[in-house]
């Protein structure tokens, strides 16, 4: 039996609806739980969040929504489960961390491999911990992330294992590919594109997960469209791996949405035509809510917040669609191939 495993619990994989792959409900930077000036009115940031949440459902479908959150970025278990109760919506949320320069906090990263990997087993198994509470509610897929984002970005430089990739963050993604290959679940990646500037960062993800046993068919290698780059997505793509389009009408390091769209559909329309529509999901990477203090120049307002669900079907489908995408490629890429990548097998209980 195919489950997604969501915050409420095991759900049949068919229900899945509509597909987000990449999403954050409650999303703030490391250390911003402790500003008074974030500091939550819950009821209402669950009221605000589900707000948006209920109209994307109501007026366009969406069944399941991966929040992308990991623990030291405000991942907040009963915050998604709460938002899924008062919605109706599939949350499945993560386990893992952000890159090693912006997160991975210090204790963990005084971990071993084997370590972090009954960590994430533990949270995919048993629950998730919050505010030292074990909590009920699961995650259902592992994040792993590298790049060099920081206040200042730049690529990263090369590690000590010979890749573009920091010693912690190899460790991590080790462990991930351990704890995913034991509970049979996804893993889904960030990546930095300024690191395609000195590498491909999406083989260099891929090459330690696939050292360490992963079925690529189960991995998901993030933003590798952030602007696309089609050689380096070939190259993984022939490897067996999907990858993600994502920042719909959300410009990072380019000028415009309309300019990062149009290149994200002609790139899109390329692979699809190259034979690659069962190996592409489709997601904003939007932040439902960024608790956090004033906009200032140092610490500038982001567009993650400002896309709405609709558009979607207002703005992005038609793009595409005027490019020659059919309803049956848009069926695989926003359902049946995240629908198949977040699919857990468990005993199925009337077998039993």
């Amino acid at each position: 039996m195919k489950v997604l495993r969501t915050v409420l619990g095991d759900v049949p994989a068919e229900r899945s609806g509509l597909m987000l792959s990449h999403e954050h409900l409650l999303y703030g930077y490391p250390g911003a739980e402790l500003d008074p000036r974030a500091a939550l009115d819950y009821d209402a940031a669950v009221d605000f969040v589900s707000a948006q949440v209920r109209r994307g459902k109501e007026d366009h479908g969406y069944g399941t929504i991966v929040d992308m959150t990991p623990p030291e970025v405000g991942r907040y278990p009963k915050f998604m489960a709460d938002v899924a109760v008062k919605t109706g919506m599939n949350v499945v949320a993560i386990t893992g961390f952000f890159p090693e320069r912006m997160g991975i906090p210090y204790y963990w990263r005084r971990q071993t491999v084997e370590e972090l990997t009954e960590f994430f087993v533990s949270d995919l198994t048993e629950g998730m911990v919050f505010a030292w509470h074990r909590t009920p509610y699961r995650a259902g897929a592992i994040k792993i992330a590298t790049g060099q984002e920081s206040v200042t970005p730049r690529p990263s430089p090369l590690g000590p294992n010979g890749r573009h990739i920091h010693e912690i963050e190899d460790r991590v993604i080790r462990a991930a590919a351990r704890a995913a290959t034991r509970v049979g679940c996804a893993i889904n990646t960030h990546i930095d594109p300024m690191d395609f500037d000195v590498t491909n960062p999406l083989r260099e993800q891929l090459e330690i997960l696939l050292e360490e046993g992963m079925d690529p068919g189960k991995v998901i290698l993030g933003h590798a469209f952030v602007p696309p780059q089609l050689g380096a997505m070939r190259e993984v793509l022939d490897m067996g791996a999907n990858v993600q389009l994502d920042h719909v009408g959300i410009p990072w390091r380019i000028s415009s949405a309309e300019e990062l769209d149009e290149a994200m559909a002609v790139a899109l329309v390329e692979l699809l035509d190259a034979g690659f529509g069962d190996r592409i999901t489709l997601s904003f990477d939007r932040w439902f809510m960024n608790p956090r203090a004033g906009v200032t120049e140092q610490d500038p307002q982001l567009l993650n917040e400002k896309v709405d669900l609709s558009y979607m079907f207002t703005s992005w489908v038609p793009r595409l669609k005027s490019k020659g995408v059919t309803d049956e490629q848009l069926q695989k890429i926003m359902v049946d191939n995240p629908r198949r990548i977040f699919s857990i097998e468990v005993p199925d209980p009337v077998a039993a």
